[in-house]
């Protein structure tokens, strides 16, 4: 096959499955495309014509759609993930969360691309990486602390009786009634990273003098955490509270 061959069959492919209808005649049409989202659903942008210019638009489905799926872009970390998406294709976010292009007759094939891989992209932010996943969780959790009064140091490094350093979470100092607490947050609670904290929390003890207790605050909402993980924490004397019962942190980590 020749390479213009190749480039004819794709746009005869995008042509032959975009959808095409009037919602307001003469100045609204939706547009169904032969890209697919994160459901497998076809995605629909809108063409609205102004009066100086044309406008398309995905009338605020695709952030709505993240949030419905309990994805809030509601942190600073969020917040520029979503602009790096969006920079690179010149796609803004409008009213009630839009995402949306300003076009000419000129252009608006080029912009109507540009808007489909800017929702593509932020359609993948529900599928980020592991490592920012991860940091995205603990900047949840560091959301609640704070709007809950907990008082708390964070991303602080402990040497251990091996002399490697670990990261630790979060550290709840010690009060008059409870002990130095220690935090790690595991966003995928697999047996690989549940054992990596627990050896930690061991290497840690070893050496610290202070008395100390262990946690692991681990996120249950997505994803089921098997028993034997569980079991694991419990058996080496590290306490774990599901994200799902969040509130058990107020308990554990006031300074009373």
């Amino acid at each position: 096959m020749e390479c213009q061959q190749v480039i004819t069959e794709y746009l005869r492919w995008i042509k032959d499955n975009t959808i095409v209808k009037s919602v307001e005649e003469g100045k609204i049409c939706s547009i169904s495309t032969p890209f697919l989202d994160r459901h497998n659903d076809h995605l629909d942008i809108y063409l609205i014509k102004n009066e100086k210019n044309l406008k398309l638009t995905d009338n605020g489905y695709t952030i709505s759609d993240l949030r419905m799926s309990g994805f809030e872009i509601n942190t600073p970390k969020r917040d520029s993930i979503l602009k790096t998406a969006l920079n690179g294709f010149g796609v803004k976010v409008g009213n009630s969360d839009e995402l949306f292009v300003d076009a000419t007759y000129n252009n608006i094939g080029q912009k109507k691309h540009y808007l489909l891989q800017a929702i593509l992209a932020v359609n993948d932010m529900f599928n980020l990486a592991q490592e920012t996943v991860y940091s995205l969780f603990k900047e949840d959790v560091e959301l609640f602390f704070r709007s809950s009064g907990i008082i708390f140091s964070k991303d602080i490094k402990l040497t251990g009786k091996s002399g490697f350093d670990h990261n630790i979470d979060f550290l709840i100092p010690q009060s008059k009634n409870k002990p130095e607490r220690l935090i790690k947050t595991i966003n995928n609670a697999k047996k690989d990273t549940v054992l990596s904290s627990i050896m930690a929390f061991n290497d840690i003890n070893q050496l610290r003098e202070t008395k100390t207790q262990n946690y692991v605050v681990y996120n249950d909402i997505e994803k089921e955490v098997s028993k034997d993980i569980i079991y694991a924490l419990e058996n080496y004397g590290v306490k774990n509270i599901p994200w799902s019962k969040k509130e058990l942190c107020l308990s554990e980590f006031t300074l009373n």
